[in-house]
């Protein structure tokens, strides 16, 4: 079985498809991936795939949904036990990538954050901060110069970075948008970063 395998969509002429999908030509584990919805399909070959692939686009939208949905509430009802394998904010969730703990990085798409290195041109003192794209530059924290002071070194969109340090883990990344309740949740709720850990951080 292919890793990560979401749904199978089947397509063929007539009523080959249902015959063949209804009469136990699949084996089991195949048999329970394949989704309800079947299309109608003038070829069996390449030409026949791509029209497939056309027609199923709403099915497609709607199994990844599904599964970004069921990665989300999984994340809701770990979050409440005693000693969850979940957590969330940055800081935290910086943590756990760094110990390796993470299993599933949750990214909300309308995340607009961006990790910045700065210098002060005052005291050269340097640091990294995380800043919504419409944050102004900050003041240094070390000798309070004001922004006009402050050099951006270099920039990296959060979700980027984040799975960068997810794949040193080999942790999986999803990204989860905000056309579901559960999406929008991560999203308002949760600043738009959570994590499925591994075992719990405490």
């Amino acid at each position: 079985m292919i890793k990560d395998l979401k749904g199978i969509i089947v397509g063929g002429p007539g009523a080959t498809k249902e015959f063949v999908v209804n009469n136990g030509y699949f084996h089991h584990e195949i048999q329970k991936k394949i989704v309800s919805t079947m299309f109608d399909v003038g070829y069996s070959n390449e030409s026949g795939l791509r029209e497939l692939v056309g027609r199923a686009g709403g099915v497609m939208s709607e199994i990844e949904l599904d599964v970004e949905k069921k990665q989300v509430e999984e994340f809701l009802r770990e979050v409440v036990r005693t000693y969850p394998k979940a957590t969330y904010g940055e800081k935290m969730i910086r943590m756990a990538l760094d110990k390796g703990a993470v299993e599933t990085l949750l990214l909300s798409e309308e995340l607009r954050k961006r990790t910045s290195e700065l210098r002060c041109e005052s005291c050269n003192h340097e640091w990294k901060v995380s800043l919504l794209r419409t944050d102004p530059i900050p003041n240094c924290p070390e000798c309070k110069s004001e922004s006009d002071s402050i050099i951006e070194l270099s920039e990296m969109d959060v979700i980027e970075e984040l799975s960068k340090l997810a794949q040193k883990s080999a942790s999986k990344v999803a990204l989860i948008s905000v056309d579901t309740e559960e999406g929008a949740t991560l999203y308002n709720g949760f600043g738009g970063m959570a994590a499925i850990l591994r075992y719990s951080i405490g």
